[in-house]
């Protein structure tokens, strides 16, 4: 109580100034060594090392959390690494693309190429398959009344899926490239060779009477030719392969499901026969000079029957 009442009076206290005198010299100190070079160089190194310990201890910490949740970090930083590899490339492609059609148009123009002409296509939906030992094919909903006829190419996103083969009046019979029965004039892009493709029943088809075998190279594309003048040219149909002496044809239609197809018209070749006849045609040709006796004159004649008897 007397303490309490001396300083309820307002004395003063002796510790007072010296606790502030303390904490000036220790905030000075500490400034001090904050701008000394040596003692600076010594802090820098060791929050490199913890930083470098504090970064390794996050990665096996990550490295962890991914192996015990099912492993499915790992796997997915992969598959999102393959997907952008693959949209690179894609891109690659697609600008290779456009600049080969634009030289393709600049050379078609400069040379004056007369193209095969295209009538417009129509996309269908496959709503039935039939399917025996030596027969494949497809129903699509579209028939005559969507403007489908007999000879129409099938075609997906993969390549060539086959040809209409009958016509209904809102469906279509496609025999597939597949079926025993199918002939496709095809030919190599690289080689260039030409040949039949003929369906092998399921197991795809194969290569019947090439040009030049020993110049097809083993996984060249191969498409339609177009040589029977009833399928467009460059439908992609396969990648060659050979299997002991016969080539075969991967079908690009086994890499997806054939559940829509594109149908689209034969190129519009118009026959010879159904071309106007020009004047030149027509007209008659010159008949040849010849000189007979009937057309020579009398007098000549007589002349030279009395120079002969002469």
């Amino acid at each position: 109580m007397a303490w309490y009442g001396r300083r309820r009076t307002g004395e003063a206290n002796p510790g007072a100034p010296a606790a502030i005198a303390g904490l000036v010299l220790a905030m000075l100190g500490f400034l001090a060594v904050q701008t000394s070079s040596a003692v600076r160089s010594g802090i820098d190194s060791s929050r490199a090392s913890m930083d470098s310990t504090t970064a390794n201890l996050a990665q096996f910490a990550t490295a962890i959390s991914s192996w015990s949740f099912g492993f499915g970090g790992g796997g997915d930083s992969e598959e999102i690494a393959r997907l952008q590899r693959e949209n690179l490339e894609l891109q690659r492609y697609k600008e290779l693309s456009e600049t080969m059609v634009l030289r393709m148009q600049r050379y078609e123009e400069l040379l004056n190429l007369v193209g095969e002409t295209q009538a417009p296509a129509l996309t269908a939906r496959v709503v039935a398959e039939i399917r025996g030992p030596f027969a494949a094919a497809k129903i699509a909903n579209a028939g005559q009344a969507e403007g489908v006829r007999e000879g129409f190419a099938a075609v997906n996103a993969n390549g060539l899926v086959g040809r209409v083969i009958r016509v209904g009046e809102h469906t279509s019979r496609i025999l597939m490239v597949t079926d025993f029965n199918s002939r496709i004039p095809v030919m190599g892009q690289q080689s260039g060779d030409r040949a039949l493709m003929v369906g092998d029943s399921e197991t795809g088809a194969r290569l019947v009477e090439p040009e030049t075998p020993d110049q097809i190279v083993p996984g060249e594309i191969w498409v339609t030719s177009g040589d029977d003048g009833q399928l467009p040219l460059g439908i992609r149909v396969g990648r060659a392969v050979k299997q002991g002496e016969e080539w075969r044809i991967d079908l690009s239609i086994a890499d997806g499901p054939v559940d829509f197809v594109r149908l689209a018209p034969p190129p519009d070749f118009a026959a010879p026969e159904a071309a106007p006849a020009t004047d030149l045609d027509t007209a008659a040709p010159n008949p040849p000079t010849s000189l007979r006796s009937t057309d020579v004159p009398a007098e000549e004649a007589a002349e030279g029957a009395g120079g002969s008897a002469e």
